[in-house]
């Protein structure tokens, strides 16, 4: 009889919060550059010509192998999942990174003006 497909396998426990001893700390890395085109076009269920055509737009710069080859990270991904949604819901590709470029800079200018509150705050707590 085979292995019971139901039955718990045989791995090791959890390691606690932190990376474990030897492993890269690029794995934890949002921006390392870890999935070919070809695993990423899988990944967001789009053709690969997607994610070049997002590349030419400029909303996405992959990072190169050293063979020249496209690499892509969670952060690519994630840029690149919520283009495609736009797409997905009638835009235009142009559009969908314009939209999506917008969306990106917005939540970075209101990350910095909540961080200018909070010193703001502590400021006016010294007084």
């Amino acid at each position: 009889m085979g292995p019971d497909r139901d039955a718990p396998r045989n791995r090791p426990p959890m390691a606690g919060p932190g990376p474990l001893p030897g492993m890269p700390a690029a794995l934890d890395d949002a921006d390392y550059p870890a999935y070919a085109m070809s695993a990423a076009a899988a990944m967001l269920g789009v053709q690969p010509g997607f994610l070049r055509n997002l590349g030419e737009a400029g909303l996405l710069v992959p990072a190169r192998s050293d063979g020249g080859h496209r690499r892509y990270s969670r952060h690519d991904l994630e840029v690149a999942a919520r283009a495609r949604q736009v797409v997905d819901d009638g835009m235009s590709l142009a559009a969908a990174c314009r939209i999506v470029q917008l969306e990106y800079e917005l939540a970075a200018v209101r990350a910095e003006l909540a961080a200018a509150r909070g010193e703001i705050a502590e400021l006016e707590e010294r007084r």
